[in-house]
C-alpha cells in the first residue's frame, strides 16, 4: 500500500496554529479550533494540501473534509471572514462531489476574502477571490472557527 509521506515541518506548522489561535483569541471573539492548510508532497511525489489541526492532528484534505469546511464561517488567521470551497468547481458551488471523488485529495482551494475595516463594511465592499493550486503555496494559510466541524478531528 502506497501512503502519504509524513511531512518534514508538522510541528512548525502546528506551533504557528497554536500561536495563531492564542494571539487571535480576544474577550469579544473566541475562536475553538483552527486548522492549518500547508504545502506537501503527497503520493507519487505530488504536491497536495496537509493540513493539521489545533490537536496535532495531520492528513492530507481530501474533498470529504473540504465539504464540512465550506458551510462554516471561517476566518484567516483570526482577523479576515471567509469562505473556502473547491477551487476547480467553477461557477456557483456544486452541492457535492461525485461520490468518488470524496476521499481523494483536493488540488485546488478558493478563498473568498470579505475585507473590510470593521464587520459593518462587508456588506459595502468586494470581495476577494483566490484560488490555489497546491503546489504553488510556499506558507501555511491559518483558518479558525467558532466551533470544530463535522467529521475532523480534533
Amino acid at each position: 500500500m502506497n501512503v502519504d509521506p509524513i511531512p518534514q515541518n508538522l510541528v512548525a506548522v502546528h506551533d504557528l496554529l497554536t500561536e495563531t489561535i492564542t494571539v487571535a483569541n480576544e474577550p469579544a471573539v473566541r475562536y475553538s479550533w483552527g486548522v492549518a492548510i500547508f504545502p506537501r508532497t503527497g503520493r507519487f511525489d505530488a504536491p497536495v494540501f496537509g493540513v493539521v489541526t489545533c490537536g496535532g492532528e495531520s492528513t492530507t484534505l481530501t474533498y470529504r473534509l473540504l465539504q464540512s469546511l465550506m458551510d462554516l464561517p471561517v476566518y484567516v488567521s483570526g482577523r479576515v471572514p471567509a469562505t473556502i470551497r473547491d477551487g476547480m468547481a467553477f461557477g456557483p458551488r456544486r452541492s457535492a462531489p461525485p461520490p468518488a471523488l470524496m476521499d481523494q485529495p483536493v488540488l485546488h482551494i478558493m478563498l473568498t476574502c470579505c475585507i473590510g475595516s470593521t464587520t459593518d463594511d462587508l456588506d459595502r465592499t468586494m470581495p476577494l477571490e483566490s484560488t490555489v493550486f497546491a503546489g504553488d503555496l510556499k506558507a501555511p494559510v491559518i483558518l479558525l472557527t467558532e466551533g470544530r466541524p463535522d467529521g475532523w478531528p480534533k
